[in-house]
């Protein structure tokens, strides 16, 4: 009998506790806002083993963030059971209404929760804490032809962060490059501040076709008041550590994560139009090409070598898509072109590149030789029509005697063995031409050597002059504290320093130096920037830093080689 009890007893307990086995799903709070992060509890009374819920439903409408995981053991009048828990952070993905879906775990499956976004229509006219938005000028543009991409943050908080960043696809379908700093305006929506934050990029597509921009995201955060409050934390650790310092490391539970996505946008790309007749592709608003010799001609003299510097400009055109130089043969002028240099800037809402080329040229002969002119064919893609950008031949007076003779070696007839006048006469003469000869030359060549080093002194002593304004500059904006006016000078020095990189925004300025402390103030000077708050900007270390990297680099740079291959 008391062996029947013991047994009923036991399997009253073991099915009291199967029967109590259960899997919930719910949230920490609900409204959420669009882009703010959010707890999705899912909860499972039992022993779970190795078995996990499956997410899977859950990325159709949510970024999943992180997925944390704890248990607990209870005993409630000697029942025992495991709590186990799955922490799932979220923000959703869309602006409207969205449901969470059933969650499957074992033979279980939560119930959906109806999750709604604050400010969206089934919100009343609550202004949302969060909005992005994207738009393109052109839907249609010409393969590499420049569009301009605008993303439009607004937000009811003061949002910190890194700028935003698009997702690389891996098909090298674009090109991508940011057009000045965010512009951040205010204004009073049904009685609340919003701020609005607007970025502009060019983007250049790469093939023509049905194309998407990329995703667009911005990861930041804000400081939430109404937590602050209401925990402890402010007063314990308010008076040792900033919200940027606890941020890093989670110690502030105010601080509240956001996430919004830029939705890809649909772009028919149109091929090369048939007119461009197998030119080299270059899609412009305007294109231009100049040289040095355009204010004044330098002397010529026969084998004499004479530099020439040619400048390349193109509106909307990033500098890859700058074209070869070719440069027509002529017997009268032998012509060098040196590997060209690129560098583009952004001006107003275009990126201008530009392309400058040293040509050394040697006249053959003397008296009047025309220089051929450097024609390029470009598209305007505003007049839809073929164009041609030209340098002018160049009519220049050589002065020397006439032409240079590259003759072969002259085999003397044979004489007879009678001949009369000494040999020693004969090889005496030829001697005397060729100790004048090697005079000539290496006199030629010493005026080239002076020349060249004269003017890559004065290269340098720009360079050097244009890395001194920078400091000045930084010196004079440390007072004003223009966040602007320091970003645009530190693209500046970066250029000076290395006049070969590609240097447009604090990111490639980051990418020039191997210095962990420079970027670091990059990244707060680039958050200030994007947050309209300097508090957490310090203008004088980034100079100290810059000071340091200017003796560093300048010390480690090796100097070129004098002398072009010339007779390649």
């Amino acid at each position: 009998m008391f062996k029947f009890a013991a047994v009923f007893l036991l399997s009253l307990i073991t099915s009291f506790s199967a029967s109590a086995e259960s899997f919930i799903a719910k949230v920490d709070h609900n409204p959420v806002s669009y882009g703010e992060t959010f707890v999705l509890t899912l909860q499972y009374d039992g022993a779970p083993g190795r078995s996990e819920p499956d997410l899977t439903p859950l990325k159709k409408n949510f970024i999943i963030h992180s997925v944390g995981r704890s248990s607990q053991y209870r005993n409630i009048n000697g029942v025992s059971s495991n709590l186990y828990q799955w922490n799932v952070t979220l923000s959703p993905k869309t602006d409207e209404q969205v449901t969470i879906p059933a969650i499957s775990f074992k033979s279980f499956s939560s119930q959906p929760i109806l999750l709604k976004i604050a400010g969206d229509g089934g919100s009343g006219n609550a202004v949302p804490k969060f909005s992005i938005g994207r738009s393109i000028n052109n839907n249609k543009p010409l393969v590499q032809e420049q569009i301009i991409y605008t993303l439009i943050i607004k937000t009811t908080e003061d949002i910190h962060g890194d700028l935003p960043q698009f997702v690389d696809s891996g098909n090298n379908d674009w090109i991508i490059k940011q057009l000045d700093a965010p512009s951040i305006s205010s204004e009073i929506d049904n009685g609340t501040e919003v701020k609005t934050v607007n970025i502009n990029y060019a983007l250049f597509p790469q093939k023509s076709g049905h194309l998407k921009t990329p995703e667009l995201q911005f990861n930041g955060y804000y400081l939430d008041k109404t937590k602050t409050r209401n925990t402890g934390y402010s007063n314990m650790f308010n008076a040792f550590l900033d919200d940027g310092f606890a941020s890093r490391f989670g110690l502030n539970p105010a601080l509240t994560r956001i996430n919004l996505t830029a939705q890809p946008l649909d772009v028919e790309v149109q091929p090369i139009p048939s007119v461009n007749n197998g030119n080299w592709w270059l899609p412009s608003t305007k294109v231009n090409i100049s040289s040095d010799w355009d204010e004044k001609l330098p002397e010529f003299k026969t084998g004499e070598a004479t530099s020439r510097k040619i400048k390349v400009t193109a509106v909307g055109v990033a500098e890859n898509q700058l074209p070869k130089l070719s440069f027509p043969e002529t017997t009268a002028v032998k012509q060098y072109p040196e590997t060209p240099e690129f560098k583009s800037a952004v001006i107003g809402d275009d990126i201008i590149s530009e392309m400058t080329l040293n040509v050394v040229y040697i006249p053959q002969q003397g008296g009047e030789i025309t220089i051929p002119d450097v024609t390029i064919p470009w598209y305007n893609t505003v007049s839809e029509k073929l164009e041609h950008a030209i340098l002018p031949s160049v009519k220049i007076h050589v002065s020397g005697t006439g032409p240079i003779v590259h003759s072969s070696p002259v085999v003397a007839p044979e004489t007879p063995s009678t001949e009369t006048m000494p040999p020693v006469v004969s090889n005496s003469r030829l001697s005397l031409k060729f100790v004048l000869g090697i005079v000539a030359l290496a006199f030629a060549l010493g005026l080239l050597v002076s020349w060249l080093i004269l003017h890559l002194t004065h290269a340098e002593k720009h360079r050097k002059a244009a890395l001194a304004d920078s400091e000045v500059d930084i010196d004079r904006i440390l007072h004003t504290n223009n966040l602007k006016d320091i970003r645009n000078t530190v693209i500046s020095w970066a250029r000076g320093l290395y006049p070969k990189q590609k240097i447009i925004n604090l990111d490639d300025v980051s990418s020039a130096f191997a210095s962990q402390e420079l970027a670091d103030q990059l990244k707060e000077l680039g958050s200030s920037l994007y947050s309209g708050h300097k508090e957490g900007f310090d203008a004088v270390k980034l100079h100290k830093i810059m000071k340091n990297l200017s003796k560093k680099t300048a010390s480690a740079k090796k100097q070129k080689p004098l002398l072009p291959d010339l007779y390649k």
